[in-house]
């Protein structure tokens, strides 16, 4: 199923509208990114809470040790 991301570079605070790139396929080339896909229709609310539990899971070191990411503490 197709989906729409949301990205932006290292170091890019966000506060602005051109800080993101957005569209259907990824050039890969930005360090972080968001996808949802299409036709799933999720509330703004479904969004706020699965961005709070990515952030839950990359505070827990031994999750993200296990599954493989190289994130400095």
């Amino acid at each position: 199923m197709a989906s729409h991301y949301v990205s932006f570079a290292r170091g890019v605070e966000g506060t602005q509208y051109d800080d993101f790139n957005v569209g259907t396929s990824s050039t890969a080339t930005d360090l972080f990114e968001l996808r949802i896909l299409d036709g799933v229709t999720p509330s703004k609310i479904e969004v706020d809470k699965a961005i709070e539990a990515f952030e839950r899971f990359f505070q827990n070191a031994q999750q993200v040790v296990a599954a493989g990411f190289d994130v400095k503490g």
